[in-house]
């Protein structure tokens, strides 16, 4: 059992060590705090809508000139050598039947314009015609520029007001790959009429649903309720709560939930986004994210059944079902973290970049108070006992006669730990959800 815990205390430390590895990648990421200054007749002359609050990179204005709108796309390219940006007019938020006219920055430096219509999630289908008057194409340093007219007709209403989308990514061999990351969406339909200026993206309501539930499954719940499993099986040994075992119904209690967010968050996010969905060019790392959920998914949903068959205790196979368990269990924890790591830095959750360091924190923490618990476990109440203390999942109802001297062996320190354990966890919980769910 020993050798079993110096494991886990090393696959525990590992993992945090990747986490903060992974942690460190990504903030110190370089990225052009803005490449451009916003347009000076913004909110003069044209409307605009784009990030310049926080540094330029991109930017879409807008002037109506009454029998056509003219419009200026800029985005920055940063190292970039090939890449295409597109703006699209939607009425519902999502990729529709909408109108979007393509920039093409092609390896050999041209810059091409297209007009295009979404169906669906299916490739933009190209369209002719002369609604489309291309006036301007060129790079300035790392700053793409694309300006053009819009020809209002029976088939183009400019007048009727539109969300605005704006997508970019790749093109290989000056063919588009899909958008790098979830297109911009403005907070509200725009008046093409206007000279508002807007920033922001829509909150997509459904993906801020999903990080929540992820987060209170494994930041709150599991966190507490795998050190109860782990370090409380002998504390309050003759105490029951509903016929059963106090530190039981806890855990089983709180890995319910965990199921049941876990659950909720992959349906939610699978009716987000209308079935599965990929990041297109995105960094490879992000990449992995639904891969994960699933995977995450999986394991967690798997954990509680094995529990429902597992042998009697005094099976000689019931070692067979403890690593089972133990591991099936410990990598869901892992892969979840690993997965909200990845999941804040997707542009669709909308996460500010401090969260990382939130939940750095967090992961930091919960090493910590598990290697406390471990070290006081190792050397005061085995130590103690002159013996090593073996804490099994034992049937409820069957009292075991050596426990009594190591369950008041650091008793009272561990229901001090428990107590302030749980109140870190809340507040860690608190603000990584009110950090992500209200940016």
């Amino acid at each position: 059992m020993r050798n079993s815990r110096q494991l886990e205390m090393m696959l525990t430390m590992w993992t945090s060590t990747f986490l903060c590895c992974l942690l460190f990648g990504q903030v110190v990421q370089s990225h052009a705090a803005g490449q451009f200054s916003q347009d000076p007749e913004c909110g003069k002359t044209r409307g605009c809508y784009s990030d310049c609050a926080s540094g330029c990179t991109y930017e879409v204005t807008w002037q109506d000139m009454r029998t056509y709108v003219t419009f200026t796309m800029k985005y920055d390219l940063e190292s970039e050598t090939s890449r295409w940006i597109a703006l699209g007019l939607s009425q519902d938020m999502k990729m529709g039947s909408d109108e979007v006219v393509e920039c093409h920055k092609e390896l050999s430096g041209t810059v091409k314009m297209y007009r295009s219509r979404n169906t669906g999630k299916s490739p933009p289908s190209a369209l002719s015609g002369t609604d489309l008057q291309p006036t301007q194409g060129s790079v300035d340093g790392s700053v793409l520029t694309c300006g053009f007219n819009l020809q209002k007709s029976a088939s183009l209403d400019l007048d009727a007001d539109s969300y605005l989308l704006f997508a970019n990514g790749r093109l290989t061999g000056n063919v588009k790959s899909k958008h790098s990351t979830t297109p911009k969406i403005s907070p509200n339909v725009v008046d093409l009429q206007s000279v508002q200026v807007i920033g922001g993206s829509a909150v997509q309501v459904l993906i801020k649903v999903h990080g929540l539930l992820m987060i209170a499954a494994w930041v709150l719940f599991a966190s507490v309720g795998v050190v109860l499993a782990r370090y409380y099986k002998p504390v309050w040994a003759d105490r029951k709560l509903l016929g059963e075992k106090v530190w039981f119904q806890i855990h089983r209690l709180l890995m319910i939930m965990t199921l049941l967010f876990v659950v909720a968050a992959f349906i939610v996010i699978f009716v987000q986004v209308e079935g599965w969905s990929e990041f297109g060019d995105a960094d490879d790392y992000k990449k992995a994210h639904p891969y994960l959920g699933v995977i995450v998914t999986a394991l967690t949903i798997m954990n509680p059944l094995m529990a429902l068959f597992r042998p009697h205790p005094d099976d000689k196979y019931r070692f067979i079902f403890n690593w089972a368990h133990w591991f099936v269990g410990t990598s869901a924890r892992v892969l979840a973290v690993i997965t909200i790591f990845i999941g804040v830095t997707l542009s669709g959750a909308g996460a500010p970049e401090y969260v990382l360091y939130i939940l750095a924190a967090y992961t930091a923490y919960q090493l910590f108070i598990e290697l406390v618990l471990e070290f006081h476990e190792c050397f005061v109440v085995r130590a103690n006992s002159g013996r090593e203390s073996v804490y099994e999942m034992k049937k409820v109802s069957d009292p075991d006669p050596n426990s009594s001297e190591v369950v008041t062996r650091g008793e009272p320190f561990k229901k001090v730990a428990i107590g302030l354990h749980t109140l870190v966890i809340v507040g860690f919980t608190a603000a990584i959800m009110i950090s992500v769910g209200i940016n």
